[in-house]
């Protein structure tokens, strides 16, 4: 992106200077911008301001993107972009005007561009918070697209509610959409992960289907690898693919050629045994099924071509840069939209956590491998005929 930003195509923000002889140009932030940007956050709010230091942050860290609206060599508006590693969602945290250039478009014109700035970047949703009794701003950002969320009390210095709001741009690149809502099932137990998983993958394709904690203990038990004194057992892809068979789902399971999986980080032989036993008691149960099993590498292009079909993928992926621990993890892929995966965790949590988070395909890349050996692994679901489904 060049430093000027341009008012894109089809805004009403773009014309809303056609008859003004000095037009506001849009720009990255420059470091001399400092003391600009102090100013107008103090003539712009009388609290929840940002600090010198805050302002430093943001203009020097990737993490951040500063927009400056400039006009006659003077900053008269700013819009501050947050944006997450791990996932792909842009935060809008602040846009201002000063009161002498509202009115004017100005606002729009920020939020058009920070609305680009976050697809450029493969960002596939933005959130904000705006108070609940700023009208004009919850108009503005509605025309833009912007729908709420939720609303956290006390949000503000003042003790002002906040509405939490969110724009998807899915819709903005023609490609693949993720469904407008996804069936959201939070693991219950730190070993269920799996479970809760494969129920959100089997609710999307039976809107019937109940999501209880009942049947995300049945699908662990018969999933699960190994249970022991020491600890609950984690479940592999073979007991997943066993589960959502019983429940009447034609399957297809990618899984490591190396052999039984999750053994490397077990240092008792007894146990490594145990864990390779039931997993080839899995297996031999499965070669009595229609389950489709593939050994060997998956690449996301072979996850995609099952997307394409209206399958549904239950993923492995590394906790580590997700959550900042270390280990296996399942989650459920519910679109593609050509830059980034929509992704529902089971390990999230708090009101966001059933909108599903955003994942760049370049990020997912990073987090679908797991262990030393980088293999991965996936249960893939897809609707079997009615006449033909076997429940359990």
């Amino acid at each position: 992106m060049t430093d000027a930003i341009a008012a894109r195509r089809g805004d009403p923000a773009a014309t809303s200077f056609q008859d003004d002889a000095d037009p506001p140009v849009l720009r990255l932030v420059r470091e001399a911008d400092l003391e600009a940007l102090i100013g107008l956050e103090t003539v712009c709010f009388s609290g929840d301001r940002i600090t010198r230091r805050g302002w430093r942050d943001f203009i020097r860290h990737d993490s951040a993107a500063v927009l400056v609206a400039e006009r006659q060599v003077s900053v008269v508006g700013a819009a501050i972009l947050r944006f997450n590693r791990a996932t792909a969602i842009a935060r809008l945290y602040s846009i201002a005007v000063i009161p002498e250039a509202r009115g004017l478009g100005i606002g729009k014109m920020l939020l058009t561009a920070a609305l680009g700035l976050a697809s450029d970047r493969d960002r596939a949703i933005v959130r904000l918070e705006t108070r609940v009794d700023n009208r004009a701003a919850q108009h503005m950002f509605a025309e833009a697209g912007f729908t709420v969320i939720g609303r956290t009390s006390r949000y503000y210095e003042d003790g002002t509610d906040a509405l939490r709001l969110e724009r998807s741009l899915w819709n903005d690149r023609a490609a693949e959409a993720a469904p407008p809502t996804f069936p959201f099932y939070p693991q219950t137990l730190d070993f269920t992960c799996g479970p809760a998983a494969l129920m959100m993958a089997m609710a999307s394709l039976r809107p019937d289907l109940v999501l209880d904690r009942r049947l995300e203990i049945r699908l662990w038990r018969e999933a699960t690898t190994i249970f022991m004194a020491s600890g609950h057992g984690g479940c592999g892809p073979y007991g997943l693919a066993l589960a959502a068979f019983r429940q009447g789902f034609d399957v297809t399971v990618y899984a490591p050629s190396y052999g039984p999986m999750f053994v490397d980080s077990v240092r008792d032989p007894v146990k490594k045994d145990i864990i390779a036993l039931v997993e080839e008691d899995m297996c031999d149960e499965l070669r009595h099924t229609p389950v489709v099993i593939r050994r060997g590498p998956l690449s996301i292009d072979l996850l995609l071509q099952h997307m394409r079909r209206g399958e549904v993928p239950v993923v492995l992926i590394s906790l580590y840069r997700l959550h900042g621990e270390k280990g296996p993890h399942w989650v459920t892929l519910a679109g593609f939209d050509g830059h980034v995966f929509r992704v529902f965790d089971p390990m999230e949590s708090g009101a966001d956590a059933a909108h599903g988070i955003s994942i760049a395909r370049s990020e997912f890349e990073r987090i679908y491998r797991y262990g030393r050996r980088r293999e991965a692994a996936a249960v893939i679901l897809a609707r079997r005929p009615t006449s033909q489904c076997r429940l359990t």
